[in-house]
C-alpha cells in the first residue's frame, strides 16, 4: 500500500518540517522578546548613569545575531536548499547589520569615518563571495533542459572521463 505523497514529502515528511518551522518561528519570537525587553533595560540603566549614550552599541551588536536568527528562520520557512545560495543570503546579512554596528560605534565614538576601510574591503570580500555564486553555483538549464550548476555539469564530466578510463 502506498503512502500519499505530497510534491515528493510524505506525511512524517511534511510533518518534521513543519515542526522544524515552528521551533524556528518561536525561536526568533523568543529572541525578538528578549531583545527589546533587553534593549529597554539597557534604555533605562543609561539613563541613570549621566553621560555617554552606551546604550547603542550593546543594542546594535545583539541587532547583528537577532537578523541572523530571523535570517535562518526566514532560509528555512522559504525552502532555499543549496548551501552556497544560503551562505550568500547569511553573508549579506552580516555585512548590513555588521556594518550598521561600525557605523554606530564610529558615529558615537570617533570623528574619522574609519567604518568606511572595514565596509570598502568585506564589501570587495562579499562581492566576490556573490560572484562565485552566480558563476559556479547558480543552478542554470543546458543540455536535455536539466537544471545543473557549473559544478555539477564539471562533476559529470569529470565522472563521465574516469567511467571511460576504467571500461
Amino acid at each position: 500500500m502506498s503512502e500519499k505523497r505530497y510534491n515528493g514529502f510524505s506525511e512524517d515528511d511534511l510533518r518534521m518540517i513543519a515542526h522544524k518551522k515552528v521551533n524556528f518561528r518561536m525561536s526568533v519570537k523568543i529572541h525578538f522578546g528578549v531583545y527589546i525587553i533587553s534593549c529597554i533595560l539597557l534604555v533605562v540603566l543609561n539613563g541613570l548613569t549621566v553621560g555617554f549614550p552606551w546604550f547603542f552599541f550593546p543594542i546594535f551588536g545583539w541587532l547583528v545575531g537577532l537578523a541572523e536568527h530571523l535570517t535562518a528562520y526566514l532560509v528555512y520557512a522559504r525552502g532555499v536548499y543549496p548551501m552556497a545560495k544560503r551562505g550568500v543570503i547569511f553573508h549579506v546579512v552580516s555585512y548590513i547589520f555588521g556594518i550598521l554596528l561600525l557605523f554606530v560605534i564610529n558615529r558615537y565614538a570617533f570623528t574619522v569615518l574609519w567604518f568606511l576601510i572595514p565596509a570598502f574591503f568585506w564589501g570587495v570580500g562579499l562581492i566576490i563571495h556573490i560572484i562565485v555564486y552566480l558563476v559556479y553555483h547558480r543552478v542554470t538549464t543546458h543540455d536535455e533542459d536539466e537544471l545543473k550548476s557549473k559544478k555539477e555539469r564539471a562533476v559529470d564530466r569529470e565522472l563521465a572521463k574516469m567511467k571511460k578510463k576504467f571500461l
